[in-house]
């Protein structure tokens, strides 16, 4: 695969196709957040939050496995058919989890609170994100980034109708607003897999389920799955911290300064997903120096997309905090502001070397090592400065998270030359900082 002109327009693909997924969430808050009380929302914002920490830790990184594997062997049908069969039995099983605990509630041997029933519905969610993106790796894979922007509009066309329905549908009854943000989570991400599934350019194999593949999944995607589970908490214990120690209004108030402008993420997403089979067709041919040249590049690439728009979030972070939600979210403002900092580094995936060289097990070692320095950072900075304490744990994990794996891949130098020291985004840096300190 080549990576040049033609490489930037698939990633301009990807990045759109994911921006449906990242703008009907803005949407989401920006309805809902005008309907909902500030702890009404907070709510929401958990049920959110359960979803995107606890999905990924209950598929045992098969996903990450099936997209290595296809990469690599192109037996696109027979890892297809061994995985989705393995997640459909991990979504029944969830679903018997949520029954038996939803007994013992109604039997009053536990509180599940506001998640009586509606925890039943759990199970859907789950199989609308895993099938989403097992389907967008074969796409991806298959070199029909095109197909999968159309196909992901049609089902962001869909989503949009089913937000509306659940606005309609709250203006008349509040008593279950808590089975919307189910229901909107499944859509979004349920809607485009099933116009990704009817469209697949291959037949799906009527064999049973191979074992040997399900082993080749778990035993390269186990690893990552364990640095997936400490991951997940390192991105998310900032919330996880507010959740446990403070209030729904916090959190809610939290969450809102948490809000991440979707083009940071889709973009660095959307160019990492494109170069990854390069990246590991390259270390297969023994070309480890061309797989660094790509990822550096790309790096570069999506910095000067996304840093220029940083910096103008970061002079108008109270008009869209305002605009998005409602000036009762004032004080997410700095939160905001802090977190856009955080982007800067959002500007690819810092892993994506060592899961194409297979190092899984490093991967596992240094989110472990990660998990561990950011709680300390966190908790400490919060026993100190509050919620804001919790955002600056964050960023100086990350910052520190950046250096360990420059420095492990030895591209420290060829980073900074390219990057930080190129004119235009080392001259951004320096505005975002000001912005950040004097605005």
């Amino acid at each position: 695969m080549r990576f040049g002109a033609g490489g930037s327009v698939k990633s301009l693909h990807l990045a759109v196709s994911q921006s449906f997924v990242a703008v009907l969430f803005v949407l989401v808050d920006y309805f809902f957040s005008k309907e909902l009380s500030v702890k009404q929302f907070g709510l929401w914002k958990e049920v959110f939050f359960i979803f995107n920490l606890g999905i990924p830790l209950i598929t045992f990184g098969l996903p990450e496995g099936y997209k290595y594997f296809i990469a690599k062997n192109k037996d696109y049908s027979g890892y297809y058919k061994s995985l989705t069969r393995v997640l459909f039995l991990i979504a029944l099983f969830v679903f018997f989890i949520a029954l038996v605990t939803n007994v013992l509630h109604y039997s009053c041997l536990i509180n599940l609170g506001s998640y009586y029933l509606i925890s039943l519905l759990f199970p859907l969610p789950l199989l609308a994100f895993i099938t989403n993106k097992s389907l967008r790796y074969t796409y991806i894979n298959l070199d029909k980034t095109e197909v999968l922007t159309k196909l992901s509009f049609y089902g962001a066309i869909g989503s949009l109708l089913v937000i509306f329905c659940g606005v309609f549908f709250f203006k008349f009854t509040n008593g279950y607003f808590l089975v919307i943000p189910i229901v909107v989570y499944a859509a979004i991400f349920g809607l485009p897999s099933f116009f990704y599934y009817i469209k697949l350019p291959f037949k799906t194999s009527t064999e049973t389920v191979s074992k040997v593949k399900v082993k080749e999944m778990l035993h390269y995607g186990f690893p990552l799955y364990l640095a997936t589970f400490t991951g997940l908490i390192n991105g998310y214990l900032d919330k996880l911290i507010v959740n446990v120690f403070e209030n729904e209004t916090t959190f809610a108030i939290f969450s809102v300064g948490a809000l991440e402008i979707p083009i940071f993420a889709m973009l660095s997403a959307a160019f990492s997903q494109q170069i990854f089979p390069s990246m590991v067709a390259n270390i297969e041919a023994g070309n480890e120096a061309k797989a660094k040249s790509i990822w550096v590049n790309t790096t570069k690439k999506v910095s000067l997309l996304t840093y220029p728009i940083l910096l103008i979030c970061m002079f108008f972070a109270e008009e869209i905090i305002f605009f998005v939600y409602s000036e009762a979210y004032a004080s997410s403002v700095i939160l905001f502001k802090t977190y856009l900092l955080v982007a800067l580094f959002r500007n690819n995936s810092y892993g994506i070397l060592l899961t194409a060289k297979g190092e899984t097990r490093f991967i596992t070692k240094i989110a472990v090592f990660m998990l561990v320095l950011n709680v300390i950072i966190s908790i400490l900075l919060y026993y100190y400065f509050g919620i804001t304490g919790i955002v600056f744990g964050s960023l100086f994990s990350t910052i520190f998270f950046v250096i360990v794996i420059l420095i492990k891949e030895k591209l420290w130098t060829l980073y900074l030359k390219q990057v930080f020291l190129n004119p235009i985004i080392g001259s951004l840096t320096i505005l975002i900082i000001m912005a950040y300190l004097f605005n």
